[in-house]
This record gives structure tokens, sequence and C-alpha cells, in this order.
């Protein structure tokens, strides 16, 4: 049995997320990176994507928007801007959701608007991440 360390997802809304977990797989901005116990600490941003977490040999997945992670030797630290979990999503909503939004960003200059074309961006991201995990 693999070793367990915590890992802590917080978002602006509180703690989605507080277990003890053997092994965490992020959405890091150079690419995914897998984190075992007694990993190099870091800190690094997380982009929107997928994050999975190994517990009693099977993953959990999350779909989160962008932020930051912190990694010590005995656990894994992420605030990021949103987190929802595989079986709270409802794929039919999450479809209309993309649509919607890529609708948006059509009408949204990126030159003229950077942050918010950055933002949509951001969303889509989200969006297709949740469609991806949605049970």
């Amino acid at each position: 049995m693999a070793q367990k360390f915590k890992v802590e997802l917080v978002t602006p809304k509180g703690v989605v997320l507080d277990r003890e977990v053997e092994e965490v797989i992020a959405p890091g901005i150079m690419g995914e990176f897998g984190v075992l116990i007694g990993h190099t600490p870091m800190l690094t941003f997380i982009k929107p994507g997928i994050l999975s977490y190994l517990e009693n040999d099977r993953f959990i997945k999350y779909a989160v928007g962008s932020g930051f992670c912190e990694v010590l030797k005995d656990a894994v630290n992420l605030l990021v801007v949103e987190a929802h979990a595989a079986e709270e999503i409802d794929k039919n909503e999450a479809n209309e959701e993309l649509v919607r939004l890529e609708r948006e960003i059509l009408e949204v200059s990126p030159v003229d608007h950077p942050t918010e074309y950055e933002r949509l961006s951001d969303c889509i991201k989200v969006a297709k991440a949740k469609i991806s995990i949605a049970s």
C-alpha cells in the first residue's frame, strides 16, 4: 500500500477537497505533473484542466480553473478559481455552457479586450474539462 499525504483544494468559495491521498496529477502550465509523497517541494501555476487524485486504487477527478499549486514533502495545496467534482457535473449543462461561451468569445476582440478574452478562454477550457470527466 502506498503512503498517503494530504491534498487540499481551495476556491474563493472555500475548501472543496481535504483528503489523504496516494497520488495527485495536476494540470501545470508546463504540462501535467504527478506528485507522490516525498516529492521535491515546489510552487507552480495551474492551468484550467483536469485534476486527479488516487484514493483506494481509484482516480477521482475534478475540472479546475487556473490557480496555484504548492507541493510540500507531505502535502499538496491547490488554490484555484473554480473546481467541479466529476459526480456533480451534468454533461448536458456543461455542453450548453460550452456552446454559450464559444458564442460569447466570438464577440470579444483579443486585441481590444485581452483580459475578457483570456477569462472566456479559460472558462471554455474548464467547460471542456467538465464535459470530459462528466459521468
